[in-house]
């Protein structure tokens, strides 16, 4: 029951959304989930109305003071747009799209998002109650803008896969696909005056009565058969791409295959670099364990010889160590070799 409410201060916050903040770009200090998420609600929106092909953004300075400008910078340039990042006191660039931002928490529970295109602003609230969702529609001013982008604007949402379908019928209308390849589609993507594509085309030729109207067929007749090797030539590329796309699968297998060969050939080395160590003490520091080394060669210089190794536990206990080898046989023989001394063999 709070939603309505809360719909209602939005729409009655808009339209004093821009004329309030200031003309760069800001926004309140909220979590980074909550401001991805508004971000990612607010980019469908520009995807639609700036296509990214044909749009470049201009962002200022202050978008990379928070959370929300950092984000909306970083799904721009995902999402295919050129953007145009200014330093503080930089010239605008003339031909990107000035785009500014506002974020701010009118009441609590609640975000307004307000965007800035160009002369078009976008305004929307978000209640925050159970994670970040959109109170209302989009509220847009249009007053000024072209008529590509009010066609956008007020162009109805089409399934999430439409395009894909749309491009499937395309394909099958131009002959470069097997009508048995398509999908059941709505009905609603295809046209009201849409025909299944024919396997034969059937020209009707009149008796040519007059002279002119024998030229006439005999272009159409031209445009025909112009368009079938067009279908032939784009039948044949298709084929080429198949081929490619099946040659570099084969080749992304085998690549895959080494990878996982390589790998393992790198842990086993790893394994075996690791060796072999002989341990003859653990002690509860490490200069307690330095000083039993050095007792030790004192005791017997032929020690000095080894590389002593001070690891240390888990636990904090230091071991005295001497190593690495290659082989357990070789660290067993170390240790035979000190006979009065007493060592173990543990794993480097």
């Amino acid at each position: 029951m709070r939603a309505a409410p809360i719909a209602a201060v939005a729409l009655v916050l808009t339209g004093c959304a821009f004329s309030t903040a200031h003309l760069g770009s800001t926004a309140a200090v909220a979590p980074a989930p909550e401001a991805q998420a508004m971000v990612a609600d607010s980019l469908v929106e520009l995807v639609k109305l700036y296509p990214p092909a044909i749009s470049r953004l201009a962002i200022d300075a202050s978008a990379s003071d928070d959370a929300f400008g950092q984000a909306l910078a970083d799904g721009l340039r995902k999402r295919g747009y050129a953007v145009v990042e200014g330093a503080r006191g930089a010239k605008a660039d003339p031909s990107a799209l000035p785009l500014r931002y506002v974020v701010d928490r009118p009441m609590t529970g609640f975000y307004r998002v307000m965007l800035r295109v160009g002369g078009q602003s976008l305004t929307r609230g978000y209640t925050t109650e159970g994670g970040v969702a959109p109170s209302a529609g989009w509220a847009l001013n249009l007053s000024g803008a072209s008529q590509q982008l009010v066609e956008r604007a007020t162009r109805p949402d089409l399934p999430a896969d439409a395009e894909q379908v749309q491009a499937e019928l395309a394909a099958v209308d131009a002959g470069v696909a097997p009508q048995a390849a398509l999908a059941p589609a709505p009905g609603s993507l295809r046209g009201s005056n849409y025909s299944e594509p024919a396997s034969v085309v059937v020209v009707p030729i009149p008796p040519a009565t007059t002279y002119a109207a024998q030229q006439a067929v005999d272009a159409r007749g031209a445009e025909i058969a112009a368009a079938n090797a067009q279908v032939a030539q784009m039948a044949a590329k298709l084929a080429e791409y198949q081929t490619a796309d099946t040659m570099v699968r084969t080749a992304s297998a085998k690549l895959a295959r080494y990878q996982a060969e390589l790998s393992r050939a790198k842990a086993r080395r790893a394994a075996a670099v690791a060796g072999w160590r002989v341990q003859f003490a653990a002690f509860r520091t490490e200069r307690v364990a330095r000083q039993y080394w050095r007792t030790l060669v004192a005791k017997r210089p032929a020690l000095a010889a080894l590389s002593p190794r001070f690891a240390r536990s888990t636990k904090g206990m230091t071991f005295v160590q001497a190593g690495p080898y290659r082989t357990v046989a070789f660290a067993k023989t170390v240790c035979g070799g000190l006979k009065a001394t007493a060592c173990i063999v543990v794993k480097a």
